[in-house]
């Protein structure tokens, strides 16, 4: 971004610097705030006494719904007429509270990410909430709730105003790089991934808890028709309709998922009720995983999540809707691509892996043919499982540490377990069972590997082999 034309004072004088912006006056969050918060016990009330306010008979029940819903309309009214906002030149503040009073002021350059999420009710108001979150994983602050299209100018303003914070060089004043943003606009975006419903239907279908319910049902309905004895399907109905709900739930969290290319990052919407438009910045990415359950092998399918810094989210299943999830469902050959793109084009599969050794087999009988690993000067990568196969992938500049541990059977076997340690995430890259020897010296290459990574220390050349 262009700071200016440049000033010459003369010798001898200090460089000028820009004058900080005027403060944005304060702005209110939308006037519909209190409905949107209170809408489900509006809701249960007008459910619990339309009847008796028909009949025209207030028995104590209404007239305890009423008194709590004039309290609560109070209350809101208070809450919104306190609640405002204000992007400053180095800080968005945000007031809050009516019995306890709070202001909270978020840094801009302390920013990492800014989602505006719409909840099925914000949505039928056209309302949105931005939740931002900061270095170190913090979620400092909210803002609920704003109208759509405001919503969507004040994530662009705070995060070009981050990057300018970003470019702004050492040593400039507190200020400088704000005071120069003008005021962003919606640029076009470039569509990267689309999710069709009928793929993503047909993979929550084809996921393990389906197998072992259709499984069961089938064992008790053969007992059934084997013993004529109806209570042997009482137990059906519940089963089936929890999958029911789980398979929609997967469906509705990831419905409309698309990746789309921004200035900020990539950006990911999903959503069928719940609408989440989230930004990725790629430089927070840690690492990824690359998971394929062993129905989606088969069709050649794979989901592709993401650990990002500051965000702890864990794996939760197949296609399920989570924060990390970069892509819930598609050809492996398109979750490569993206997983390359995430990963500044680095590519996992050009990194050889190595099987774990034959004693490894005592102690994982069953995935032990599956479990490898493998390192280059760029990237290390492990892969086990056995039904859900995974790879898991961290770039060496991002690795923090390396360690070895050994259980009481694993010192019997001469074996050892590598944990490479990064930020919290899915992402969990470890050397499962390999011989003591390989494992030191695999530990050795990480530790000379990532320092080189992070431009420290001496060039790394050449793929470590690991194992037999």
């Amino acid at each position: 971004m262009d700071p200016g034309p440049e000033i010459d004072s003369g010798p001898g004088a200090d460089p000028p610097t820009a004058p900080a912006p005027p403060p944005q006056d304060f702005r209110r969050v939308s006037p519909l705030t209190p409905v949107v918060r209170g809408f489900v016990f509006l809701a249960a009330a007008l459910f619990a006494t339309w009847r008796d306010a028909l009949r025209g008979d207030f028995g104590y029940l209404a007239i305890g719904f009423g008194i709590a819903l004039l309290v609560g309309v109070a209350y809101g009214a208070a809450s919104w007429a306190l609640t405002r906002y204000r992007i400053g030149a180095e800080e968005l503040r945000v007031d809050t509270g009516v019995i306890n009073r709070q202001s909270r002021r978020i840094r801009i350059d302390r920013i990492q990410g800014v989602d505006v999420v719409q909840p099925f009710v914000a949505r039928l108001f056209r309302l949105a909430e931005l939740r931002i979150d900061t270095a170190g994983g913090d979620r400092e602050g909210s803002l609920a709730y704003l109208p759509l299209r405001e919503a969507e100018a004040v994530r662009r303003t705070l995060l070009a105003r981050r990057r300018a914070a970003d470019s702004t060089p050492p040593g400039s004043a507190p200020g400088t790089a704000p005071a120069d943003v003008p005021e962003p606009t919606a640029q076009p975006e470039q569509l990267l991934v689309r999710v069709p419903l009928g793929r993503l239907m047909l993979s929550a279908a084809l996921s393990t808890e389906t197998v072992f319910v259709v499984l069961g049902a089938s064992f008790v309905l053969g007992a059934f028709l084997a013993t004529g004895q109806w209570w042997a399907i009482t137990g059906v109905g519940p089963a089936v309709g929890a999958l029911v709900l789980v398979l929609a739930n997967r469906v509705s969290g990831n419905y409309r998922f698309t990746v789309a290319g921004t200035e900020s990052g990539l950006q990911v919407r999903r959503g069928l009720f719940d609408l989440t438009t989230q930004t990725l910045n790629l430089r927070r990415v840690q690492g990824v995983v690359l998971t394929e359950p062993w129905l989606w092998r088969w069709l050649g399918w794979a989901r592709l999540d993401v650990s990002v810094a500051g965000n702890p989210g864990q794996l939760t299943g197949n296609a399920e809707s989570s924060p990390t999830t970069l892509h819930p469902v598609g050809p492996r050959a398109e979750v490569l691509w993206l997983a390359r793109t995430v990963l500044g084009g680095l590519d996992l599969e050009q990194v050889p892996l190595r099987p774990a050794p034959p004693a490894a087999r005592w102690l994982a009988p069953l995935q032990g043919r599956w479990l490898a690993v493998g390192a280059d000067p760029a990237l290390v990568v492990s892969r086990h499982g056995l039904l859900t196969r995974s790879h898991h992938v961290a770039p060496q500049r991002r690795v923090q540490s390396v360690r070895i541990t050994q259980g009481p059977l694993q010192r019997r076997l001469g074996l050892g377990t590598v944990q490479i340690d990064s930020p919290p995430g899915p992402v969990s890259v470890r050397a499962l069972h390999r011989l003591a020897p390989d494992a030191r010296s695999f530990v050795g290459y990480e530790i000379a590997a990532a320092r080189h990574a992070r431009g420290r220390g001496a060039p790394t050349d050449g793929v470590h082999k690991v194992g037999p």
